[in-house]
């Protein structure tokens, strides 16, 4: 789900994935539809995944623990989209799968988007299932 407080709320529900990154500290999770409605993150840590709570950086700090979030969204057939640059990706592991919330907000159209996103139950994935994550210019 994903909620714009405190007038426009968006929400749409969708099935998360979650890949491995090659370079072993990082993984991407993934929702997305095929109308265009998605959330990308690109949560960075230490030695695995764990419970905890990883501050929002800008793309292309990859500097220390930390999460990339992206949202794209329609809105009357309209195409939106913005990237945090505040906030905060909640992960609470249980086993193989991995839920929390996502609370921060972006610039879109010059205008400061609040947003809050929750998920839930998403497998994380085979240690074999990597992609490359790095941040291109």
């Amino acid at each position: 789900m994903v909620a714009f407080p405190p007038r426009d709320t968006i929400r749409f529900s969708l099935p998360a994935v979650t890949h491995r990154c090659s370079d072993r500290r990082s993984l991407v999770l993934e929702a997305m539809s095929p109308e265009g409605s998605g959330v990308l993150v690109h949560l960075r840590y230490r030695d695995s995944v764990v419970t905890a709570a990883y501050r929002i950086a800008v793309p292309g700090d990859t500097t220390a623990p930390g999460a990339t979030v992206a949202v794209r969204y329609l809105l009357r057939e309209a195409g939106h989209a913005f990237f945090f640059d505040t906030g905060t990706v909640e992960v609470r592991r249980d086993g193989a799968k991995v839920g929390g919330r996502i609370q921060g907000s972006g610039i879109e159209n010059a205008i400061r988007t609040p947003t809050r996103i929750e998920y839930r139950d998403v497998p994380l994935p085979r240690p074999t299932d990597t992609v490359p994550c790095a941040a291109q210019p």
